[in-house]
């Protein structure tokens, strides 16, 4: 679909679009001039510039079975949902996803369990160098402890898991398990600019900070902050 200059939808009404067009528009009455100084406000964040990419992505996936939710991952949200579970980034109860965090269900036959839980114990405290072109081991190691691997096994460690007990041919009850569940709504799960299936990691890990007053992260806050400050005037007006 043809989109404006500002990534949106050519369908749609864009703000900062109805900004531009109107700051190159004579003012010919105090409504009009408020309606300008309100594009300007809107259509230009101050101290911020806009940043656009696309991500392109080409892996293989392991063969699996189609998708059916496993006994784990029904009781992980039966138990999430009894519980009222927030959004792990708005605090919201209502629409509330359940998003694999450190490892998606797809890999999970491409995945070796026996280290894993090896890694977790503290039974294996050397991982392999791996050649960066072939992703195969070198024939040196470097210590577990300083892999992404050990950390993400001590969060699930630290959230409850029990790796002790984990049988690695039975991976479901880590990756469905609640230990590897991240709730989130909908918005922050799966939609557009928001997302964390939408975005990279980099650009959707900063909803989870508390933003500096005024700051704007995507084009749809404009529209919003547009339609609000409308209401006010029509209001006042």
């Amino acid at each position: 679909m043809e989109k404006c200059r500002h990534g949106l939808d050519i369908e749609k009404a864009c703000s900062r679009c109805v900004g531009d067009a109107m700051q190159t528009m004579p003012a010919v009455s105090p409504h009009h001039q408020r309606m300008i100084d309100l594009a300007n406000r809107i259509a230009a964040p101050a101290n911020e510039h806009e940043h656009t990419d696309t991500l392109s992505e080409d892996v293989f996936y392991p063969d699996h079975p189609p998708r059916t939710e496993s006994h784990t991952f029904k009781a992980t949200k039966a138990a999430g949902h009894k519980a009222k579970l927030p959004c792990a980034i708005s605090g919201h109860t209502e629409g509330a996803e359940y998003h694999h965090l450190a490892i998606e269900w797809a890999f999970t036959s491409g995945v070796d369990w026996s280290v894993v839980k090896g890694v977790a114990t503290g039974e294996i405290t050397q991982l392999p160098v791996l050649d960066l072109e072939t992703d195969h081991p070198t024939g040196d190691t470097f210590a577990a402890k300083d892999s992404l691997l050990w950390a993400l096994c001590k969060l699930a460690e630290i959230r409850g898991f029990d790796w002790h007990a984990f049988d690695p041919d039975k991976p479901d009850t880590f990756v469905d398990s609640m230990q590897n569940m991240l709730v989130l709504h909908s918005k922050f799960h799966r939609h557009k600019n928001h997302g964390i299936h939408a975005l990279s990691f980099p650009v959707w890990i900063f909803q989870a900070f508390p933003r500096a007053p005024g700051f704007v992260f995507a084009a749809d806050e404009l529209q919003t902050a547009h339609s609000n400050q409308e209401v006010t005037h029509v209001k006042a007006a």
